[in-house]
């Protein structure tokens, strides 16, 4: 190829003006040089926007393709660790109006396709944020990746200890999931592929292992506690059947006890299962007495100490003093 044919080459698309395509107004390059000279400057020109542009490309380099998808062909992961409950906190309804007010969920989740239905996705993380845009009918905002089951789980585990919003219970039916599947050979490989530390997984899948009894004894799994983990465990070692029982009370009664500290005092037997009483005297004699059982604190006044009157007074007081 000639020099000429590979400087024409080079310089295609751009418009040198001759003497008959020259601008209305403007006078034709009349010589040589002064037509290298244009060629020059329009490659030049080329090639500074064309190292612009490449450094605008490093910057997105490694980054996955964003797409909006329909929220009904997204999916829950197999190993999804969110409990229902969780959707039904003040955080997630805080959530689902900011989603509302943006018109979608500004940060991406993550999915990856189904590899028998190439139109549909399971998530990688990013469920509560899926489920807002599920409520709201709107479509999600998502990144595509295909991923291994593996890479999945520990992208999944990574992003939601990160937020920190996953509750200890939450956390052990991820990992009891995660080992039953085989996802993992072992506790010790699982601990050191997801970077948690050992003793805290074993918490966690010792709070997952409890018997449902158990879990159902609190008002919410979501309140179990990883430093509850071995008591509730060395209880149930020590009297099963006994902690059983407590625990079906406790589900069938909640007014047993009021918190989830209360409840897990009872499941160990921290909880004194016997009422405590305190007598109030007067003049010598008791005349009322204030009783105590499991979280409950009741007064007894003895026949004929309290006319009407009294009595309606008392209830005054005891607003009062509770600050009604």
């Amino acid at each position: 190829m000639s020099i000429k044919d590979r400087l024409a080459k080079k310089t295609e698309g751009l418009l040198v003006p001759n003497k008959s395509e020259a601008a209305p107004g403007t006078a034709p390059l009349r010589t040589g040089p002064g037509q290298m000279l244009m060629v020059n400057s329009l490659m030049k020109e080329s090639n500074e926007k064309l190292a612009v542009l490449e450094a605008r490309l490093k910057e997105y380099e490694g980054t996955l393709p964003v797409r909006l998808i329909e929220a009904d062909k997204i999916q829950a992961s197999r190993w999804a660790n969110r409990d229902l409950r969780s959707y039904e906190h003040a955080d997630f309804s805080a959530l689902k109006e900011e989603i509302r007010s943006a018109g979608g969920n500004v940060q991406p989740i993550k999915v990856r396709p189904l590899a028998d239905s190439p139109d549909r996705y399971e998530i990688v993380f990013g469920h509560r944020r899926h489920q807002a845009c599920l409520e709201l009918g709107l479509p999600v905002l998502a990144f595509v990746e295909a991923v291994s089951d593996q890479e999945l789980f520990k992208e999944m585990e990574r992003e939601n200890r990160t937020r920190a919003d996953l509750s200890p219970w939450e956390q052990g039916v991820m990992y009891r999931r995660a080992l039953n599947d085989q996802l993992f050979s072992s506790q010790e490989q699982l601990a050191r592929e997801i970077g948690v530390d050992p003793g805290n997984l074993s918490k966690a899948l010792r709070l997952a292992d409890l018997p449902e009894v158990v879990v159902q004894a609190f008002a919410s799994p979501l309140d179990l506690q990883f430093r509850w983990a071995k008591t509730l465990n060395d209880a149930l070692q020590r009297d099963p059947d006994g902690v059983l029982e407590r625990a079906s009370e406790l589900a069938a009664n909640r007014s047993v006890a009021q918190t989830a500290k209360e409840v897990f005092e009872v499941l160990s037997g921290q909880f004194s299962n016997s009422p405590k009483e305190e007598l109030i005297e007067m003049d010598g004699g008791a005349v009322a007495k204030i009783v105590t059982n499991r979280g409950q604190v009741s007064i007894h006044f003895n026949k004929g100490v309290l006319n009407s009157a009294q009595t309606k007074r008392l209830g005054e007081l005891i607003k009062g003093f509770l600050g009604a």
